[in-house]
This record gives C-alpha cells, sequence and structure tokens, in this order.
C-alpha cells in the first residue's frame, strides 16, 4: 500500500520507532506483510515484528519474523482481523 499523505511515511517511522523501544512491554505488533506502510512499520520497529502472509510468501522485509496463515490474501485478511485487540491503521489497505 503505497504513502499518499505528505506526512504519513513520517507519521508511520515515528510510531514504530516509539513502539519498538518498549522493550520489555507485552504488546506484539504484527503487520500484513505488504509493502509500503506495513513494510515502513516493521523496518523502523525492528526485529520485534511479526509478519503475516499467505503460505508460501514471504515479505522480503529483512526484518522481523514472517508468519503464514491462510492459503491467499483474503484468508490471511480474515485471519489478521481474529488476532488483535487494537489496531493502528495508517492509510491505504488492500
Amino acid at each position: 500500500t503505497a504513502f499518499q499523505g505528505d506526512d504519513s511515511k513520517a507519521l508511520v517511522e515515528a510510531i514504530a520507532s516509539q513502539f519498538g523501544s518498549l522493550t520489555d512491554s507485552k504488546l506484539k505488533f504484527v503487520t500484513g506483510g505488504m509493502s509500503g506502510v506495513q513494510e515502513t512499520f516493521a523496518t523502523s520497529f525492528g526485529d520485534g515484528v511479526w509478519n503475516l502472509l499467505p503460505v508460501g510468501q514471504s515479505s522480503g522485509y529483512g526484518r522481523g519474523t514472517d508468519i503464514h496463515a491462510g492459503k491467499d490474501l483474503e484468508e490471511r485478511k480474515v485471519i489478521f482481523g481474529l488476532l488483535g485487540d487494537i489496531y493502528i491503521t495508517v492509510e491505504g489497505g488492500p
């Protein structure tokens, strides 16, 4: 998902950096493994983020841990929706 707003990338980087500094936190962070907003979050956050992708796919981020669920994007989106208690969104989306 591409950035649309002029300040959105900086916002995502700042949010990820702040959450990434919470090393003793019980919080867990999961992206959908897509380019743009989610990739920026993962690379700015660091290695503690999980990237949920359909079986057989890779985020290619080089940061975080890729995990797999669902045979395709539609199944992965359903599973992703069942995981969290709180979701943070910044524009875009499949």
